[in-house]
């Protein structure tokens, strides 16, 4: 068994630390111009690598806010599970359009309180609102559809209860999801665990983080794919009704 099985899952780091991934980050800090907000999200990462608060890196950040631009100007809802401190509610607010509004949910209040300062800072205040609490006991009075899910708490240490509950955030999810939309998730790899047998004693959280890989993989109402930048990133959409 890894010796990084444990029930509290290390933090992944925020970039892949290999050398072709240093290189894609040098591509990366080429482009111009930059922005007040890229400094912002570069004091963030600081924070969070010194703190030790989980967040998706500049690589995986550049990619979700690609892929909320490329979605166009039809995005008019979204939803960010797994604020942190803010870090990936910025990326996707920088490649929507200005009246798109993001819900974020953060179970955790500093955490909640630290991210609604970084959020306004970027100037995202009006567009970004920051839920705090549990998502499992906020699911009942969410009953919009949205077009883009980033689910980003697969991970979490409250995974560990049961390895049902990632299947039932995957349903949450598609469910919210309008026909067409985009379903981002994070955490695809869980640092490698994700290979391990089940024959062999996992936690939950990797055990659900199997669960919800072969379910979106399977899933009748997703056209998926897993691109391996970091710890793995799942890149799904809805299909349309015929």
């Amino acid at each position: 068994m890894s010796k990084n099985l444990q029930q509290v899952l290390p933090i992944v780091p925020q970039n892949g630390g290999d050398q072709l991934s240093e290189y894609a980050l040098q591509l990366l800090r080429m482009r111009h111009p930059e922005s007040p907000v890229d400094d912002i999200l570069h004091e963030m990462e600081v924070m969070a690598e010194q703190q030790n608060v989980p967040i998706i890196g500049p690589l995986e950040g550049a990619i979700i806010q690609l892929l909320a631009e490329i979605h166009g100007n039809s995005a008019k809802h979204v939803l960010d599970i797994g604020t942190a401190i803010g870090y990936s509610a910025i990326w996707l607010a920088r490649g929507l359009p200005a009246d798109c509004r993001i819900i974020s949910i953060e179970i955790d209040p500093e955490r909640a309180r630290i991210a609604k300062e970084f959020i306004a800072r970027a100037g995202f205040a009006n567009q970004v609102e920051v839920l705090e609490g549990d998502v499992f006991e906020l699911m009942s009075q969410i009953n919009q559809k949205f077009d883009i899910i980033f689910q980003d708490v697969i991970k979490h240490v409250y995974f560990g209860a049961s390895s049902q509950l990632s299947l039932n955030l995957l349903d949450f999810c598609i469910e919210h999801l309008r026909d067409g939309g985009l379903l981002l998730g994070d955490n695809v790899f869980c640092m490698g665990e994700v290979l391990h047998d089940q024959a062999e004693k996992l936690p939950e959280q990797v055990i659900g983080i199997q669960a919800y890989n072969t379910r979106v993989a399977t899933h009748p109402l997703l056209d998926s794919i897993t691109l391996p930048v970091r710890d793995g990133l799942w890149v799904s959409r809805k299909r349309l009704e015929r």
